[in-house]
Formats: C-alpha cells, sequence, structure tokens
C-alpha cells in the first residue's frame, strides 16, 4: 500500500502509475492477475485495459473489456464490490466470459460524480475472497482512486500554468517588440552621427545617450530571450543581435573617417537619396514602421503599401524610384507575382526591387532570388544593413557596380 501511495507521487503518467498500484495490489492480495477497464467517458479511458499478471496469471482466460451495464451494476451496488461465487447474475451481465473458470472479485473506482474504472483481481478457482480481503481491495481501490484524482489534476495544473505561461510570453514579447524597434532605430542614427565630424561636447553627449541605450537594450533583451524571433498576433518581432547588446561601450572621440566594416554604410554624395521615392512593401505594420524610420535618413520619400495589392495601385499611378518588399506577402497576390509583375509592367525598376528575406527562405523566395537576382537583406533586419543597401539600389542606375 506504501508503494502504491508513493507511485501516485513520483509516476509520471497514469499508466505508470496505474502500473505500478496493480502490482503491488496483485502481490498484497496474492492474486494470479489484476486488470483495470476504464470506464465509459472517463477521464483515463486513453489508457485502455491494462493487465497486471502475478503467478500463473498468463493462463487465466479474462473478459478483453466491461460493457455499460456491467460497470453500472456494478457502481448501484452498496459497497460497490461483487465476487464473483456469491452472484449467480454476472453471466447475464457479462455473457462472453465465463465466469467458472476462475474466482474473480471486482471492484467500482470512482468518487460520487464520476466512475473512473474498474479493476478486476482474478485467481484458480478454488480461489476464495474472503470478507478480510475483500476489505483490503476496497483499501486498495480507495489508494488508486486518490492516485488517479491527484494525477488528473497535475495534468490540469501543468495545462494551467503552461497557458498562463505563454500568455506571460505573449505580453513580454510584445512589450519587448514596441521597445526594440524604435531603440534599433536610435542607436543606427548614433552610429550614423558618430561617422560624422562633430564638436567635442556633442560627442559627449551622443556617447552619454548611447550609454544609456545600451543599458535599455540589456534590460529588453532579458524580458525577451524567451521570445525573440516568434509571431506574435500576426506581428513579426524586429529582435536585436546579441553581439550589438554585449559589446562593451567605449566612448567615442570625434573623428572623420567613415565608420568600415563589410555591413557599414558606405559614404556617398548628397543627393544619393534626396528626393527619391521608395516603394515600402511589408505585410507587418510595427516592421513597417521601423524600415520607413531608417529610410528616411537617405532623404527620401517612403510609400507605405501593406500589401502587394496596394503595391499595385501605387505602381500604376506613381512613379516610383525603387521597391523595397517582404517576401512572405501573402495571396492572392504573392511576393513572386508581384516581382514578376514589374519585371513585365515596369522594367526601368526591375534592377531596383530590394527584397527582406527570412533566415530560412521558402522554395518561392529562392526562386525569386535566383531567376530575379534581387539583392536582400537577412531578417532581423539591422538598421545599418538595410540603410546601406537601400542606398545601393538607389545608386544602382548611376553605379551598377555597387550592387555586385
Amino acid at each position: 500500500m506504501i508503494t502504491a501511495g508513493s507511485a501516485a507521487a513520483l509516476c509520471r503518467s497514469e499508466q505508470d502509475f496505474l502500473l505500478c498500484a496493480l502490482q503491488a495490489a496483485g502481490e498484497l492480495l496474492e492474486v494470479s492477475c489484476v486488470i483495470f477497464y476504464p470506464a465509459a467517458g472517463s477521464p483515463f479511458g486513453h489508457i485502455g485495459t491494462l493487465r497486471v499478471n502475478q503467478r500463473a496469471g498468463n493462463d487465466l482466460e479474462t473478459p478483453e473489456s466491461l460493457p455499460t451495464m456491467f460497470s453500472d451494476y456494478l457502481r448501484r451496488q452498496p459497497r460497490r464490490i461483487i465476487v464473483s461465487g456469491d452472484w449467480d447474475a454476472l453471466s447475464t451481465l457479462l455473457p462472453s466470459f465465463d465466469f467458472s473458470c476462475c474466482a474473480s472479485l471486482w471492484i467500482s473506482l470512482g468518487n460520487e460524480d464520476q466512475a473512473f474504472g474498474t479493476l478486476g483481481f482474478f485467481d484458480h478457482q478454488s480461489r476464495r475472497f474472503d470478507r478480510t480481503q475483500q476489505k483490503i481491495s476496497e483499501l486498495i481501490a480507495h489508494v488508486i482512486r486518490l492516485g488517479l484524482e491527484s494525477q488528473a489534476g497535475r495534468q490540469t495544473l501543468q495545462s494551467s500554468e503552461a497557458a498562463n505561461y505563454h500568455e506571460f510570453s505573449k505580453l513580454v514579447g510584445g512589450v519587448a517588440r514596441d521597445l526594440i524597434n524604435p531603440l534599433t532605430a536610435i542607436f543606427g542614427y548614433i552610429e550614423l552621427l558618430k561617422a560624422e565630424s562633430v564638436e567635442p561636447r556633442s560627442a559627449h553627449l551622443v556617447t552619454r545617450m548611447e550609454e544609456q541605450i545600451e543599458k535599455a537594450r540589456k534590460v529588453i533583451a532579458a524580458f525577451s530571450s524567451g521570445t525573440e524571433g516568434r509571431q506574435l498576433s500576426g506581428t513579426e518581432i524586429v529582435p536585436v543581435a546579441r553581439t550589438e547588446l554585449e559589446r562593451p561601450v567605449v566612448a567615442s572621440k570625434p573623428k572623420k573617417e567613415t565608420v568600415p566594416n563589410t555591413t557599414m554604410w558606405q559614404e556617398s554624395p548628397p543627393d544619393s537619396g534626396a528626393g527619391a521615392r521608395i516603394l515600402l512593401v511589408q505585410r507587418s505594420e510595427a516592421v513597417l514602421e521601423f524600415q520607413r524610420s531608417v529610410l528616411s535618413a537617405l532623404g527620401a520619400e517612403v510609400i507605405p503599401a501593406l500589401s502587394a495589392s496596394d503595391a499595385l495601385d501605387h505602381l500604376r499611378t506613381t512613379k516610383m524610384d525603387a521597391i523595397i518588399l517582404d517576401d512572405e506577402l501573402e495571396e492572392p497576390l504573392s511576393s513572386k507575382r508581384l516581382v514578376w509583375w514589374v519585371r513585365e509592367n515596369r522594367p526601368e525598376l526591375s534592377e531596383k526591387m530590394l527584397l527582406t528575406v527570412s533566415r530560412k527562405p521558402s522554395r518561392e523566395t529562392r526562386e525569386i532570388l535566383e531567376v530575379a537576382m534581387l539583392p536582400h537583406v537577412t531578417k532581423p533586419l539591422e538598421v545599418l544593413e538595410l540603410y546601406s543597401r537601400a542606398q545601393q539600389v538607389l545608386q544602382s542606375g548611376k553605379n551598377p557596380h555597387l550592387l555586385q
């Protein structure tokens, strides 16, 4: 009985608990086998019939399942227990089984509100289940019932905790997304400012502002680490690269040279983006606003479109200098169809498109990249990479080698 009680606390599933409890019950009553039959509509019906054999248990024939009529009849008995030798009417309730082939004791498992199932103890024909053994079987049934209720409660608690954690993750992810996007853009502008020639006092203020933004971003990163990269309410999060978050803050000094590295922007003539018109096609409003804030630093006019259909309306009526589009535009007009339409109807823009691509692009996206040979940036987007590539697209007409 101690073994059965301990199993209720230690076993991870109802089936493991029942196997352990049936084994202990069979040893306690010294029977040939013990079987659990789940009741119709029981929360443990998914377990099915469980049989644990003891001595010579394999030689006994037992029912494969119990009809509802048999279980209901057993449940209506005063002690919810029946010994086969004392009830001649059992064969009418279960005609498919010969009760004379063995001795059996049946006891109902459940509470006042619901039946969990039936326990059957089986042994050789000469076996007699006396009053003391019947009392022991009732105690066994009580312990198993408590164990099953404990298992069911644990499953319910785990489901509730998982649901609460999911809702909390959604909340944290939403807050982190809303804060990271503008902070990322601000940090990008700081990098651009540091590339310019500024007075010592201005450089000092930029450094202080950068330090505070770094602190804020590290706090947000700690919150968003569990939700980074997920889709929340149809909106794509634009997380900040960890290498950016963890790099040490170094005081900046006035400098005239441009910031080096492959993803950094290249200083260009003042009119590289001024007066240009960029069509920005992005189905997520949050990401669209983030991209617009970055592209506005080029001095270009940004025309937003939340779908390929909106983009077509603009392309049919307005002169554009470049198109930046997402690779996950939804049907009926997908990203691929929009690219193909531009190449056929606005050929002057076929070399002026920039694609934002997922880390694991779809088959359709790979086809766009291979056939149209479009320049692209990989999501999650980073300020300087988006700025640099958009600048190159705008200059590609004058300097085609920039996109190579």
